[in-house]
């Protein structure tokens, strides 16, 4: 064989041999490819994952905005409420005498707001009352000091229902709302408007007022209401909210003082035994001085920034990318929201990912040359025993001559299978034979697996159907047969974000049921079941738009949410379902009102934008509701946000 070798070498001259053309070109090739998307695949998940790091600081920053809206929005609605019940005469603004009706109306004041701390009401004459939730799992307390107590704080506990139970303490020395900063500002700017913050007794807690002027309603000067609330459910939201692990999210004002941020830093220093705000650039957190450094050093100064800014810095030669978002709530309200995200949060997969990379690749390289080595190894020895071999074989005549090769294995096949592709012809005939047969079975087996297919196909979407008709009843109130409370939710945030973005107007109307409780001690629960039922179909048999959603509310409150509907469309829908309920003459002997079953009625209505939440939109509802009880009931009241 060896000879055999030799002689061929020396009859073709200059050939390459075939391991050496199946291993160093393939070897270049795998090394090349691999080195370059290993780089292009570093650089482009580099890039995707800054773009993925400013959408979610962007994303973050929209929900500290949002928290803060409607964190915010809250005591600027208490106050509102009160001085509109003051100025209407529903409750009398007389803080020299006790006023258990005045004292029920802050109660349940402050159980709509459970994020509220405190409601205080300072008269002209000095004469002052307040609210108080001393911790969420406290019951709340009311405050009174006026003439008859000195001007000393007298404070009474509350039973479930708002009541006075008994006096728990007497704070002195005496006081003067009068001479007071949220009394103060509140005259002097007219207007509503937010205080400074303030250190509560509690060490670490920090709070801010918003405060407004009282008019009685002749339109004269009768004191201010005052609301805090605590800032820190903003800070345990910034908390758990950070945009990446070692980042940070903190607030500042314009002046550069915290207001909160997700170090958890005490915002008040002790000066003088006074407590004293502290700056942004004296931040305990190094990553929050340095970050606060930086946006001086950017934009000069904090009361510049008017939009979005965004930009990055280093530190310890590690890159940090910080944005910028300002925030207006009001008079008193100018803050700025700051994001910043190291840069190694957000590179520390890319640069592990990029690790495992090289070494898979390596590995990779170094098992496909084994691997190439062998198998060219393997062609090469039966090429070079089949050349030997076809050398001998002399029979026949060939029309097609395969070309030479410079590939001495391949000159060798060549010189032999030219001399075999008669042999190859005779075959070509058994394998056409043989292809057919294939063929036909590959037929029959594609017409089975459309089959199976089809049967497939028909299951799912028999699951599919079973999958809807789950979903409907999920959705639907059991008892009354229209849309139950989840369902209302989902529609009213969609309707919600879809007209905030068209800039129609939203409507919602609340429907509670006169004297239920007494009907059902009455007639009996279940003529109370078929009751509510009644007034579900009155409330659904009332014309509407394809986008109008009836749906139960809970107990013997119903809702309506009207989309693309004004305060007038709304108050039109409202007087109507209130005619269909009384239509029905449904008996109700212990009715207060009427002989049979009526209705209140509250309507809300307002243009969704970046300043109002969904919630505002139901508490208005709410209060109008609670208004046409208090008017005596079987009546509709409207308010627009």
């Amino acid at each position: 064989m060896s000879q055999a070798i030799a002689h061929f070498k020396q009859q073709y001259p200059g050939k390459i041999s075939l391991p050496q053309v199946l291993i160093a070109p393939f070897i270049l090739q795998v090394l090349t490819i691999t080195g370059l998307v290993g780089y292009l695949s570093y650089r482009g998940g580099q890039q995707a994952v800054t773009h993925l790091t400013h959408q979610r600081m962007t994303e973050a920053g929209q929900q500290v905005e949002q928290k803060l809206t409607s964190y915010l929005a809250s005591p600027k609605l208490a106050n509102q409420i009160g001085s509109d019940a003051i100025q209407r005469g529903d409750i009398k603004f007389d803080l020299e005498r006790s006023d258990a009706q005045r004292e029920k109306y802050l109660w349940q004041t402050m159980q709509l707001f459970p994020n509220l701390t405190w409601i205080s009401w300072g008269s002209e004459n000095g004469d002052a009352m307040g609210i108080w939730r001393p911790s969420p799992n406290e019951n709340l307390q009311i405050s009174l000091s006026n003439r008859s107590t000195q001007y000393y704080g007298n404070y009474y506990a509350l039973n479930e229902k708002g009541e006075r139970i008994k006096r728990l303490k007497i704070e002195k020395p005496a006081y003067d709302p009068r001479t007071r900063p949220w009394y103060q500002e509140a005259i002097a700017a007219k207007q509503p408007i937010w205080n400074s913050i303030y250190p509560g007794f509690t060490p670490g807690t920090i709070f801010i007022a918003a405060s407004q002027p009282l008019y009685d309603r002749g339109g004269k000067l009768v004191g201010v209401s005052g609301v805090d609330i605590s800032l820190a459910n903003i800070q345990t939201f910034l908390v758990q909210n950070r945009a990446s692990p070692a980042g940070e999210i903190f607030l500042i004002e314009r002046s550069g003082l915290l207001v909160a941020s997700s170090s958890q830093e005490q915002l008040f220093a002790e000066v003088n035994h006074q407590p004293k705000r502290l700056s942004v650039l004296n931040s305990q957190s190094s990553l929050i001085r340095i970050t606060a450094t930086s946006i001086l050093k950017e934009i000069g100064d904090f009361s510049r920034i008017q939009q979005q800014r965004s930009f990055d810095f280093k530190l310890n030669r590690k890159k940090q990318f910080v944005q910028v978002l300002p925030y207006t709530q009001g008079k008193g309200i100018e803050w700025l929201i700051v994001i910043v995200v190291p840069e190694s949060d957000v590179m520390e997969k890319i640069h592990s990912g990029t690790k495992k990379t090289i070494l898979l690749c390596l590995a990779g390289v170094g098992a496909v040359i084994l691997l190439n080595i062998y198998l060219s190894r393997w062609i090469t020895r039966p090429i070079k025993s089949l050349s030997q071999a076809s050398q001998k074989i002399t029979q026949g005549r060939f029309e097609d001559q395969v070309e030479d090769s410079q590939i001495q294995e391949i000159s060798s096949l060549a010189v032999s299978f030219n001399q075999m592709s008669q042999e190859i012809q005779q075959s070509r005939q058994q394998l056409e034979d043989y292809s057919r047969s294939l063929e036909q079975k590959v037929s029959d087996r594609t017409a089975a697996l459309q089959a199976e297919v089809q049967r497939r196909a028909a299951a799912e979407r028999a699951l599919q159907s079973a999958n809807e008709e789950l979903t409907h009843l999920a959705y639907l109130d059991g008892l009354t047969q229209i849309a139950n409370r989840r369902q209302f939710d989902e529609r009213f945030q969609q309707e919600w974000l879809r007209l905030k973005r068209e800039k129609f107007p939203l409507s919602v109307i609340l429907c509670d049921v006169d004297y239920f409780k007494p009907y059902n001690d009455t007639y009996g629960h279940q003529m109370g079941d078929e009751c509510l039922r009644s007034v579900a179909r009155a409330i659904a048999a009332v014309p509407r738009r394809a986008t109008d959603l009836p749906a139960r509310y809970g107990g013997e409150e119903f809702v309506v949410l009207l989309p693309n509907t004004d305060l007038e469309g709304a108050l039109s829908v409202a007087q109507s379902i209130q005619s269909q309920i009384q239509q029905l003459q449904l008996p109700h002997c212990e009715s207060k009102v009427s002989l049979f079953v009526t209705a209140s009625f509250g309507v809300a209505s307002l243009v969704p934008d970046d300043l109002t939440t969904p919630e505002q939109l139901l508490a208005q509802a709410d209060a109008a509701l609670y208004q046409a009880k208090a008017e005596g009931r079987d009546r509709v009241v409207s308010r627009s946000v």
